[in-house]
């Protein structure tokens, strides 16, 4: 994938307690909030298009610079603090499945994220994690087809670790009761049998991910935020998935966190706007270092400005489906569990 990051020519402004106090996002690998079994409090009758799921854009993507990392919590630690979507690339490669982040290695195979997951869910019963499982590339030297590898290599011998699929086709939205204790494979890879839900069809998806410029966080931030909306006054019945993420023409970790830098607390980057005379430009974007009367408008990323709005106290107040992040941070994960009452 190739991205360019567009770099303001703007100063990097510290901004006191909102640089402190950001919660969406966080790039350091240790676990920041413990949700190992919040699933255990949802009734058995809760259906998949009712839930609110946190999950993690390119889950395993932790190598390649800030191009192409969008992670910085191991498999591990992302499942103990509450990540319960994850989305897996697989470059078909001498009837493997390594993974990948567009042309990136990034030195784990899938059998690494299957035992991974099925030891958190043999500790954690109650919970159901949800797998989007897709085919990044083919590296050659294959005598079976993707589909092949993945049913004869991982599902088979770990057949009782899936969810299985009713055989006429009607579980598209099932019930928490069938999946807990169980992975279910949002399938999104050519095959002639179904192993979980099918990618994308089962779900409306919101994921602009080119951007030009870092300019254009804001046109995506209203994608995020309108999706959210629509999520909570849809259909029950239709499942909703929300990606947070970009890039393209900025950094990954810039696109979630509005800042200057990946770490956790690193200053939120200028936009070169001030007000009064920008005060109706990008009306979400936070004003900063004001001084008789005239304020910075600065950055600020879509995992930042999403989470103080979900919940009783924010504008989101719902169901809003699957949210997937880059680099999510506690606060985040916490208010899209919190939505589910």
């Amino acid at each position: 994938m190739t991205q360019v990051l567009m770099q303001c020519a703007a100063i990097h402004v510290p901004t006191g307690e909102l640089a402190a106090s950001r919660q969406g996002y966080s790039h350091d690998s240790e676990i920041k909030t413990s949700n190992t079994d919040w699933m255990a409090h949802l009734p058995d009758g809760r259906r998949l298009s009712e839930l609110s799921l946190p999950g993690t854009h390119d889950t395993m993507s932790f190598y390649g610079g800030d191009i192409t990392q969008t992670q910085s919590m191991p498999l591990a630690n992302q499942l103990k603090s509450g990540i319960r979507v994850l989305d897996i690339r697989c470059n078909h490669t001498k009837d493997e499945l390594p993974i990948y982040h567009g042309i990136q290695f990034q030195y784990a195979y899938f059998s690494d994220v299957l035992a991974t997951v099925i030891d958190f869910l043999k500790t954690h019963p109650s919970e159901t994690v949800f797998m989007r499982i897709k085919q990044e590339g083919d590296g050659g030297g294959n005598t079976e087809t993707f589909e092949d590898t993945f049913k004869n290599r991982y599902y088979q011998p770990n057949q009782a670790a899936f969810w299985q699929p009713p055989t006429d086709g009607t579980g598209g939205n099932p019930v928490l009761k069938d999946l807990r204790g169980k992975i279910v494979v949002l399938q999104n890879f050519t095959a002639t049998h179904q192993y979980g839900i099918a990618y994308p069809g089962a779900f409306s998806i919101q994921d602009e991910w080119k951007l030009g410029t870092n300019w254009d966080l804001y046109d995506k931030w209203e994608k995020v935020k309108a999706h959210a909306r629509a999520a909570i006054a849809g259909s029950r019945d239709q499942a909703y998935i929300n990606y947070l993420s970009a890039a393209s023409g900025s950094f990954p970790y810039f696109v979630a966190s509005g800042a200057s830098s990946p770490q956790t607390n690193a200053p939120l980057l200028m936009t070169g706007r001030t007000t009064p005379g920008w005060k109706n430009s990008w009306p979400d974007f936070p004003r900063v270092n004001c001084f008789i009367g005239i304020c910075s408008i600065a950055f600020d990323g879509t995992n930042q400005l999403l989470y103080p709005r979900m919940g009783p106290g924010g504008e989101l107040h719902g169901r809003v489906g699957m949210v997937m992040a880059d680099f999510p941070g506690p606060g985040l994960i916490s208010a899209v569990i919190a939505t589910n009452g």
